[in-house]
């Protein structure tokens, strides 16, 4: 079994203790239901999804439509998901061939939201320019599996090295994602897979570095895999198919809302930050500051969450990599995808 076999198999497990602990979001006047029904969703927490519901807007979409999202917030999607508590959940497009191994439900892709933002950061006075450059050493990672396992792809096709945890040439060690930078910057790790927006004063200070000129997981994926790809997705949005298409409708709406979220985060983003620093990991002015800057130049939310054929085929190509490069087995099922009239095929 892969760790990210055994980590949803113990996600399954929890599943119970996941829907107690789980925080649902509240919002002004939230009925229990509409006409149209409702729509159970679990997810981590976002700042869109808080905008969006601080500025009214899904109440009024809701009153309109006559659907509700019966929403929680917590970071065990995969327990509530696998006990069968949500309807729709958010993931990794690459993790969701195990996830439907480990839950026993059958699934599709209805979706896109976050492009794949993690990087590989070392100290700036680190020579290292690539992960062929750190060979031997101690990484950091906050994930065995998931933007790990497609670094290690990476690693694999560029410099045929054995980048993954419990062995190959690194001893990479798994940490908390607020302490990957910090271990970075005392020099207890030569390097980490981390998202950005946890690096935020090391990054602004200059005194670290990311590596393989400044690109994330998303950049090196339109480079080696699928040229000018979005993708790949750390959030997809994933519904049970049983579910999806018996009600056609809730599926339309639930992607109307995040449509509007997408146009409300362009317009907005800087606002958005500011309001929501939580979110990314930043609480001093000047790296709120830092962060919108970044976001400007580096944006991993996507404009449509709709797709055509041509970006789930491009999306899809993700699995050859893995398992051309042996992080993922040969025979393993491929998920489906939901292709929606007007969605775009970057």
């Amino acid at each position: 079994m892969n760790g990210l076999a055994r980590r949803l198999t113990a996600a399954v497990l929890a599943a119970t203790t996941a829907v107690a602990l789980s925080a649902c979001v509240s919002r002004p006047d939230q009925n229990a239901g509409g006409d149209g029904g409702t729509i159970r969703f679990t997810f981590a927490p976002d700042p869109v999804w808080d905008y969006i519901t601080d500025q009214g807007i899904l109440n009024e979409m809701e009153a309109e439509s006559g659907i509700n999202i019966e929403a929680s917030s917590t970071w065990d999607e995969f327990g509530v998901f696998a006990g069968g508590h949500a309807d729709i959940v958010s993931s990794a497009s690459y993790e969701v061939p195990v996830i439907e191994e480990e839950t026993g439900r059958n699934t599709v892709v209805i979706g896109k939201y976050n492009m794949d933002r993690s990087v590989i950061i070392a100290r700036a006075d680190n020579p290292a320019n690539t992960l062929a450059d750190l060979q031997g050493e101690d990484i950091s990672a906050f994930t065995s599996v998931s933007a790990t396992l497609v670094w290690g792809a990476y690693a694999k096709k560029l410099h045929d090295v054995d980048f993954r945890a419990g062995g190959g040439d690194y001893n990479i060690i798994v940490a908390d994602p607020q302490q990957q930078a910090d271990l970075v910057q005392r020099g207890e790790v030569a390097a980490c897979v981390c998202l950005p927006e946890f690096a935020t004063p090391g990054l602004r200070s200059g005194e670290l570095k990311v590596l393989y000129d400044g690109k994330a997981s998303k950049d090196m994926y339109a480079d080696l895999v699928v040229e000018g790809h979005e993708g790949p997705m750390i959030n997809v949005f994933l519904a049970g198919a049983e579910w999806a298409e018996e009600n056609p409708e809730q599926v339309e709406f639930f992607l109307d809302v995040w449509q509007r979220g997408l146009q409300e985060w362009e317009q907005n983003k800087t606002e958005i930050i500011e309001t929501y620093p939580q979110h990314f990991a930043v609480e001093a002015p000047e790296d709120v500051a830092f962060v919108q800057e970044y976001v400007d130049e580096n944006d991993w939310f996507v404009r449509n969450v709709r797709f055509d054929q041509q970006w789930a085929d491009g999306e899809s190509q993700v699995f050859p990599l893995l398992k051309e490069t042996g992080f993922m087995e040969q025979d393993q099922a491929l998920p489906n995808f939901r292709v929606s009239e007007g969605g775009n095929g970057s």
